[in-house]
């Protein structure tokens, strides 16, 4: 009697974790978290000390609440000098720009924002940042700028920049793209590599390595672009997306696969803030999912916007 009681208790508690998981895992993915982060570097002027960046990435066509309604509390609550967002706005299965368009209609209309696209969107390229495509025409209609190739952002007499990933889109630059994007960019070089040391903010949607350089970017930067070996970071802080932090987390773990990353590639490039050789990266783990069907979802890992607090080093 005793046997065959044990042989029902073991899968009752079993499938009552099971659905309690379950339970715990619904809940977590429509759920948003502020991911709070201080993101230090010696090289920050002194009048951006606590400059702050409220980050929105990989939204993937997800929704919170009726018109965004969960989403844009959250985001009306935090305070923030400029608001940034880092692509992935639709996926691979749907064009829809309601979802974004939801959240964009709900934000205050005041203050710096700008955007960049994500692999996603427009496969990274730099030809739709103009007047007639529909992701400028939207972003356009609430006051947010195409972040490209960069701005500066002044303090006083300080500055500091931020800059787009300057390999996105470095074959179409020498194809047919509008001529004000060209005319863009020699103009933001020009002025930018006449600044003395400037303190620049790379805004990548794919994150750039901080302990390795990509083999091909390598051979593009040496060969084609005639840089030299040790440039592969120009940078001073990066702020990224993309990864979805590993989407999925496994306890003790971390994160089981990223995009570009494959299985269990750790935190660095993934998710979170992390520092070497006096530069610092950033990779927010955004608010949607992608992946196959059956996998499209978080575990342990829940929606977040990246609230950015600048520092210098201490």
């Amino acid at each position: 009697m005793k046997m065959k009681s044990r042989k029902f208790i073991i899968p009752g508690i079993i499938f009552i974790l099971m659905i309690l998981i379950a339970g715990y895992t619904v809940w977590d993915n429509q759920r948003v978290v502020v991911d709070d982060v201080t993101m230090s570097n010696s090289n920050l002027p002194s009048g951006f000390e606590g400059y702050r960046i409220l980050q929105i990435t990989d939204l993937h066509g997800k929704s919170f609440g009726e018109k965004q309604g969960k989403l844009v509390e959250l985001i009306k609550k935090q305070k923030y000098d400029l608001l940034l967002f880092t692509g992935d706005y639709i996926t691979d299965e749907s064009d829809d720009l309601t979802p974004l368009e939801d959240l964009l209609s709900g934000l205050p209309e005041s203050g710096d924002k700008y955007y960049i696209l994500g692999n996603a969107d427009e496969d990274n390229s730099i030809a739709p940042l103009v007047s007639g495509n529909k992701f400028y025409d939207l972003f356009a209609r609430y006051g947010v700028k195409p972040l490209y190739p960069g701005v500066e952002i002044t303090r006083g007499d300080e500055s500091i920049w931020l800059r787009a990933n300057p390999y996105v889109g470095r074959y179409e630059i020498y194809q047919e793209i509008p001529k004000e994007l060209v005319n863009a960019v020699e103009t933001f070089n020009m002025k930018y590599e006449a600044t003395d040391d400037p303190f620049t903010v790379e805004v990548s949607h794919i994150p750039t390595e901080i302990d390795y350089e990509d083999e091909w970017i390598h051979d593009y930067r040496t060969q084609i672009l005639g840089e030299r070996d040790d440039e592969w970071i120009d940078w001073d802080v990066s702020i990224n997306g993309h990864t979805h932090g590993g989407q999925i987390h496994l306890p003790f773990i971390g994160p089981v696969a990223s995009p570009n990353y494959g299985l269990f590639p750790g935190k660095i490039n993934v998710t979170g803030v992390h520092e070497k050789n006096g530069h610092t990266q950033y990779v927010c783990s955004g608010l949607g999912v992608s992946g196959p069907k059956i996998l499209q979802f978080r575990f342990l890992n829940p929606p977040a916007i990246g609230l950015i607090t600048l520092s210098k080093a201490k």
